[in-house]
């Protein structure tokens, strides 16, 4: 039989699309992928190695101490040569209020979260922004318990700020700050006698803003502030675990009876009986300051002049810390290496340098020994093993946000301004240059 042409054509057509799909299947051709971006290897690669911002910090024992970032918290052992992160469980990411640890094992911390919208924990303080809460650890930062604190039902709100210390596994304290000015500034005072499981409210050493909490013992509890719009500040003192607080007023040496605004800081107890006070006093019309260090060998019941540090700039405070017996304050001419000032019993010693050519409070210190310490300096921390003759830069360091050995990125010269030479319009004729 014969076919018509067109059927043929067709048939061909058919047989010759079997056999390309026969061969598709026979043979998988890979299927095109899609574009994917560049790896940015090359841009971790070149992420610089920083400095982690210290915001607190205590050396605890030789090479062994802690640092607060504000936001995280961080444990050597190695002097600073390794960072570990220990940081309490923080989904909110709450930021830090207070750190204390009482040894390498046991530590607490204080963190304020910023109430949202829909959450109402306080109802009775509507002016309230902030919660706070406690994060404790006894082996060192490897598990944390979280307890809440009472409500607060305060007038006024609380603004996130707050101090915590212990004198002991048991018994500690705390200071929460109220959202108000410096002319109405007050705290809101809390104490624990089962390591920070229960908080119940307490009595306060300062009318108005708390700077410092110091527990010696249980029964011995110091407290240091502003008053409430004062000039100068306040010290306080309960030797009853925080059942009454006594006010107490260092008495201005005589060759400076002129002097006044004193400006106390946290007493430092080598024991329980044996201590040391900073105390600054400044004199307006002598545009000076004089730092004085008294002196109790009973708890803090009396106090006796030590020695003093005069010739200071006005109202210019002082850093500084006692290891042993020695004063020891930080001295930070412009430009110049930084260097320790060590003062003992008896010493009278004026400044030789005014503020315009450096000063006493531009770095904190943290020494176990006259030779053993740390030093933050504008969140830079550095250790001395040699009483400050030289220090090494220990400050943590991250690159990408991840604990590094690295040495940090060294930040490049700005280049040169360039400059041109002023060119003046040609005068007019007759007119001269």
């Amino acid at each position: 039989m014969k076919f018509p042409r067109y059927f043929c054509i067709v048939a061909a057509f058919v047989a010759l699309s079997a056999l390309h799909a026969g061969a598709q299947a026979v043979t998988p051709q890979p299927s095109p992928t899609p574009s994917t971006p560049q790896s940015n290897t090359a841009q971790i690669v070149k992420a610089p190695v920083v400095a982690l911002p210290i915001k607190n910090f205590k050396l605890l024992s030789s090479g062994t101490g802690w640092v607060s970032t504000g936001s995280q918290l961080l444990f050597t052992t190695d002097n600073g040569a390794h960072w570990k992160d220990i940081s309490p469980p923080n989904p909110n990411q709450d930021g830090y209020s207070s750190v204390f640890f009482l040894d390498a094992d046991t530590g607490w911390v204080l963190l304020s979260h910023d109430i949202q919208e829909g959450e109402n924990p306080t109802p009775k303080s509507v002016e309230n922004n902030e919660v706070l809460y406690v994060s404790a650890t006894t082996n060192g930062g490897t598990t944390w318990t979280k307890e809440d604190l009472p409500t607060w039902e305060g007038q006024h709100g609380l603004n996130g700020g707050g101090i915590i210390t212990f004198a002991d596994k048991l018994h500690g304290w705390m200071s929460l700050a109220e959202s108000r000015n410096r002319l109405f500034a007050d705290n809101a005072t809390l104490s624990t006698s089962d390591g920070g499981k229960t908080w119940i409210w307490a009595n306060s050493g300062i009318q108005g803003e708390v700077k410092g909490i110091l527990a010696v013992t249980d029964k011995d509890i110091w407290m240091v502030g502003r008053g409430r719009g004062e000039d100068g500040s306040q010290f306080g003192v309960s030797h009853d675990g925080g059942e009454s607080f006594q006010a107490v007023v260092m008495p201005v040496p005589k060759e400076f009876s002129s002097f006044g605004y004193p400006e106390y800081t946290l007493p430092t107890f080598t024991d329980n009986l044996n201590g040391y006070e900073a105390v600054t006093y400044s004199d307006y019309g002598a545009s000076k300051s004089v730092a004085v260090m008294y002196a109790t060998k009973d708890g803090g019941r009396t106090w006796k002049q030590d020695r003093l540090l005069s010739n200071l700039a006005e109202e210019e405070t002082v850093e500084s810390t006692v290891a042993g017996s020695v004063w020891i304050l930080p001295f930070a001419p412009p430009g110049q290496q930084l260097t320790l000032v060590k003062l003992l019993s008896g010493d009278k010693i004026a400044a030789t340098a005014h503020k315009d050519n450096g000063d006493f409070n531009n770095c904190e210190l943290s020494f176990l020994t006259v030779n053993d310490g740390w030093m933050n300096c504008s969140g830079s921390l550095s250790s001395t093993i040699d009483g400050g003759s030289s220090w090494a830069n220990i400050s943590p360091r991250a690159h990408n946000g991840v604990l590094t050995t690295d040495p940090i990125t060294p930040v490049p010269a700005p280049k040169p301004i360039k400059t041109y030479p002023l060119k003046l319009a040609n005068p007019k004729p007759g007119q001269p240059n």
